[in-house]
């Protein structure tokens, strides 16, 4: 009998809701497999490493090469396309894709070296103090454009000699431009040839060109052959799984990126840089800053104004920059504002109105490919590139499909070939699988368990957190020479602490937990005469709480937690220490 896989488990349980600091007993929906439907030994929370660099003076200088800023030539071909094939494009579900390129997405360098600086490689996450968040399929699928099933992207026969002879043709023209002044077969050169020449073959060259250049752009203005296949197929209506490979880029770079941050962080701490180093990326990064711009408020201005049919990425197209003074504070302080479902907060999606409705319910898997896709959302897999291979964790961020969130359960990573890892990726679910898909007004939250075993990466990696936000306002920028220079700053670091105080007490009261009793994060608390009462919690201050205490005999457990003497205490010596080692112990 074929086994069925359960993606999403339900469950009695207490819950901390993100809105909510209540806790109330319901039941809840887990992405599996959690640690609870496993029982392994308990995991360690992942950790982001600490890298704290300035970003003004910061010897990297990355090189963004996917992120590609539309020309208006490119605009011209993509519309004159568009009115040709329009109904291919949205047959082989790429239409809101290629029409994403048309949109200009202005670059927050600082953004993007912060988010950097919060990931977490193993396994493929931000980690900030509050919770772990990344990018996901549903999100590739959604500011991309891109499916998540589909054929696959890796080398494959094609299955027709009409299709085989233009796959020739276009081998053809590209050797031409090869045989050039320049010797290589560059892009440029590619839509000079094919751009409204009526060719034969140009709707197969378009494409090949907005692979090459937009989804997998791998080498400084050259046309890569690779892509042929997959731009045939695609000409002929076929859906090819684009999402997969374009998030595997995303988390390769985005390693790649932090593994060099780190070491960069290293040469500082020991020596003074003056050389600037630098970091070629290749990956549609964009992609990143609108993950973080649809969940972040305060690094976003207001989107645009969307039509019927416009990609969604079009409510960022030329949207300008929010300058965020300090975006490690921000990012570290956004536990109350993050946005875990943004795509169910606006009608705008051509998607997700489709599957997530007012009332959540139950779905069978076999009879919609709408909710197989977001099944495979949901679903630990490897995640196959054109040259990488990277472990997609969705388990570990279930709030962002409106899911509760438990403690995730370690996955080994499988050492497969890609062929492999991407048959585990499109394998079926099973005979009568059902999905539970949430309502799109479910406010997630997460249990006890997850709130005090999340508590140990806040508590040990708060105060640094602290030091790194605190010094990173004292430093000055780098000298012209290239040189960090620390002066004496008698007065400077006390104002810095007045000006960011409101900001670094919500920091602390979203990332440091007071220990809780046993009892209260293990169940129901039960009273003397055998009644079971529910626990509450509470995030007021000592003296609301004293009182409210009073009111009630229910238990209580406080979620963040230092009390204000105690933050400012904190603050005070961290300060202090800092002006110590930084200015000597005579400093005042």
């Amino acid at each position: 009998m074929e086994e069925v896989e359960i993606i999403v488990e339900k469950n009695e349980q207490i819950i901390v809701s993100s809105t909510n600091s209540n806790p109330i007993s319901r039941t809840a929906y887990f992405l599996n497999p959690t640690h609870a439907s496993t029982q392994p030994p308990i995991p360690k929370t992942p950790s982001s490493l600490s890298c704290a660099i300035e970003f003004e003076t910061c010897p990297l200088k990355v090189s963004y090469n996917g992120w590609k800023y539309p020309t208006e030539k490119w605009k011209s071909w993509v519309h004159r396309m568009e009115a040709i094939h329009r109904s291919v494009w949205k047959r082989a579900g790429i239409y809101d894709a290629v029409m994403s390129s048309v949109c200009c997405i202005k670059r927050d360098d600082g953004l993007m070296m912060g988010l950097a600086q919060k990931w977490c490689p193993e396994t493929n996450t931000f980690v900030f103090p509050w919770a772990e968040a990344t990018i996901t399929l549903e999100d590739v699928m959604i500011l991309g454009g891109f499916f998540v099933l589909g054929s696959p992207i890796f080398p494959c026969s094609l299955e027709s000699n009409e299709l085989e002879e233009i796959e020739k043709k276009l081998n053809e023209a590209r050797n031409e431009l090869g045989r050039g002044s320049s010797h290589k077969a560059s892009t440029a050169g590619w839509m000079n040839m094919f751009m409204f020449s009526d060719n034969e073959i140009e709707h197969e060259a378009f494409l090949s060109y907005w692979l090459a250049t937009f989804v997998f752009y791998d080498s400084e203005r050259i046309l890569n052959a690779q892509v042929f296949p997959i731009a045939i197929r695609l000409a002929k209506g076929e859906i090819v799984a684009l999402a997969p490979p374009v998030l595997a880029s995303i988390y390769r770079d985005l390693g790649l990126l932090k593994a060099t941050l780190l070491s960069v962080s290293e040469i500082e701490t020991t020596e003074n840089c003056s050389d600037v180093l630098t970091l070629t990326l290749w990956s549609p990064f964009h992609l990143v800053q609108l993950w973080a711009w649809e969940r972040f408020p305060a690094f976003r201005k207001n989107p645009n104004f969307v039509k019927n049919g416009e990609p969604r990425s079009a409510l960022w197209h030329n949207v300008k920059i929010k300058k965020v003074r300090n975006v490690k504070l921000a990012l570290d302080s956004a536990a109350n504002t993050f946005w875990w479902r943004p795509y169910t907060t606006r009608s705008d999606s051509s998607y997700l109105p489709n599957i997530y409705k007012e009332k959540a319910e139950w779905k069978d898997l076999e009879t919609n490919p709408e909710l197989f896709q977001m099944a495979l959302c949901l679903r630990i897999s490897e995640l196959v590139g054109l040259s990488c291979v990277e472990q997609y964790l969705p388990h570990r961020v279930a709030r962002q499909f409106g899911l509760d969130q438990d403690i995730p359960s370690e996955i080994v990573r499988p050492n497969e070939f890609p062929e492999l890892a991407w048959i585990n990726y499109i394998r079926p679910f099973g005979h009568n699988a059902k999905l539970y898909v949430p309502s799109k007004f479910s406010e997630p939250g997460v249990t006890p368990q997850y709130f005090e075993w999340w508590n140990k990466q806040a508590v040990l990696g708060g105060r640094d957190m602290l030091k790194d936000a605190i010094s990173s306002v004292v430093r000055k920028k780098r000298s012209s020479r290239g040189r960090s220079k620390w002066v004496s700053l008698n007065c400077h670091i006390r104002d810095s602490y007045e000006v960011f105080k409101p900001a670094i007490e919500e920091m602390m009261r979203s990332c440091e937990i007071k220990s809780v009793d046993n009892k209260v994060f293990g169940g129901l608390e039960e009273k003397t005469n055998g009644e079971t009462e529910i626990p509450t919690c509470s995030t007021h201050d000592s003296t609301n709480r004293v009182e409210e205490e009073k009111e009630t005999s229910t238990k209580t457990f406080e979620i963040p937690g230092l009390e204000l003497e105690d933050r400012i205490s904190v603050l005070e010596k961290a300060i202090a220490k800092l002006k110590a080692e930084r200015f000597g112990s005579n400093c005042c």
